[in-house]
């Protein structure tokens, strides 16, 4: 398997986290980590959420400072 990012090879791996382990690629060049979540958040189209954003920031501008 080549990675996506750099060409180089990626070898298959396990990964382990304090509550959990999981199975995946690791790129030899660059570091990428893939698995099966990772694909399917990268498969699915993406939100904006461009409008609450902008509220949220407005009404962080609007507050008072603390004294």
């Amino acid at each position: 398997m080549k990675c996506y990012r750099c060409g180089s090879m990626m070898v298959a791996e396990k990964f382990y986290l304090w509550h959990e382990h999981f199975s995946g690629w690791r790129c030899i060049g660059c570091g990428e980590i893939v698995d099966p979540l990772i694909l399917e958040n990268r498969t699915r189209p993406r939100r904006t959420i461009k409008g609450s954003m902008r509220k949220q920031t407005e009404v962080i501008k609007l507050r008072p400072r603390a004294r």
